[in-house]
């Protein structure tokens, strides 16, 4: 006998009362860690659906991205986290720079925004969120460490290497202050690039940074 599973509560609102789910009908669950388990929905009640497994497979990350994120305003917050799930983003470092916004919504929003991202995109990871200041960035962690700079002159030259452990680094809407940039510039794994492009919301810099770091795994 296959596993059986009954989802409850919010999640099952939704389901009835928005998806509109019959009995019979296959639904995937996702756990946020690379499994998916496919099922068919065997019994419907007012508060609850059970759910019977059919299959279920695991998959493993072919590359390993985080981003330090200067915290953008409420509405751009959202968005960034939104696509960094959807990209597949291991880690999101939550910074608290000097030109970002200096309150973050509650975390139980912010695991709510990760998780319907993960639900529409079918998106095997969920990343993990950490408050921290620039001087908690594991550095040494990392091959390569791609700052999107729109405030100095000039980028580093070469192509992007193809570590699979890599770090995106986005400013806040006000960018970075003066010694936050000597600071970044200082780390060996930090390399510059400057977008022949007008200065980017935060959002489209995520979304920037993230295609280029793909791109340079097809190489």
């Amino acid at each position: 006998m296959q596993p059986e599973y009954v989802l409850r509560d919010e999640g099952v609102h939704h389901l009835l009362n928005v998806v509109r789910v019959t009995v019979g009908e296959p639904l995937l669950l996702i756990d946020g860690e690379g499994l998916f388990v496919e099922t068919r929905v065997e019994a419907i009640h007012k508060r609850e659906l059970r759910l019977r497994q059919t299959a279920h497979h695991r998959q493993e990350r072919t590359y390993h991205f985080d981003i330090a994120l200067g915290v953008p305003k409420r509405d751009a917050l959202d968005l960034c986290l939104r696509q960094v799930t959807e990209l597949g983003f291991h880690t999101v470092y939550l910074i608290r720079s000097a030109y970002s916004q200096q309150k973050l919504p509650e975390p139980e929003r912010l695991e709510k925004i990760l998780v319907a991202a993960a639900e529409q995109a079918n998106a095997p990871f969920l990343p993990v969120l950490r408050e921290v200041g620039w001087d908690q960035v594991l550095w040494e962690s990392y091959g390569e460490a791609l700052l999107l700079d729109s405030q100095t002159e000039g980028s580093e030259s070469g192509a992007l290497g193809t570590e699979l452990r890599r770090l995106l680094i986005v400013g806040p809407e006000g960018g970075f202050s003066p010694e936050e940039l000597a600071l970044l510039h200082q780390k060996p794994q930090v390399r510059r690039l400057r977008l022949p492009t007008p200065i980017l919301r935060t959002p489209t810099a995520v979304a920037t940074g993230a295609g280029i770091l793909i791109q340079s795994l097809r190489k």
